[in-house]
């Protein structure tokens, strides 16, 4: 037996470990996906069914706010947190969040608001500074 036949030997054999490890990782996957597909079932079978054999009458609520409320509390939060609007857009785009609860904040009202309704009514009265 020659070194190349003792190479090509333990090239096939390091192939057919990879191969193997692939399958049993596809077959791994595939039963964590089963798994997590009956999880998510159960879970929505358990949030339609009412609590305690009566409807929930909590779940019809549908809270609607004005643009002055959305914009009102998408301020209120940005000044808790110290930001812009610009900053906290900056920080998405970068996908670099000063905090956890940056991250919520955008995921909350990232993309919606209006950012001229936003500066215009951090100064309301900027028009009427003469005092009148």
């Amino acid at each position: 037996m020659n070194v190349d036949d003792v190479i090509a030997e333990k090239i096939a054999a390091a192939r057919a470990r990879a191969e193997a490890a692939k399958r049993r990782r596809a077959t791994l996957n595939a039963a964590r996906q089963r798994g997590l597909g009956f999880r998510h079932a159960a879970k929505l079978r358990n949030l339609a069914t009412p609590r305690d054999g009566a409807a929930d009458p909590d779940d019809d609520i549908v809270i609607e706010v004005t643009a002055e409320e959305w914009h009102a509390g998408a301020r209120a939060a940005l000044a808790r947190l110290g930001l812009t609007y610009a900053e906290l857009e900056g920080q998405a785009r970068r996908r670099d969040f000063t905090s956890a609860q940056a991250q919520v904040l955008w995921v909350s009202i990232g993309g919606t608001v209006n950012t001229d309704l936003l500066e215009f009514q951090d100064n309301p009265t900027e028009e009427n500074t003469d005092g009148s």
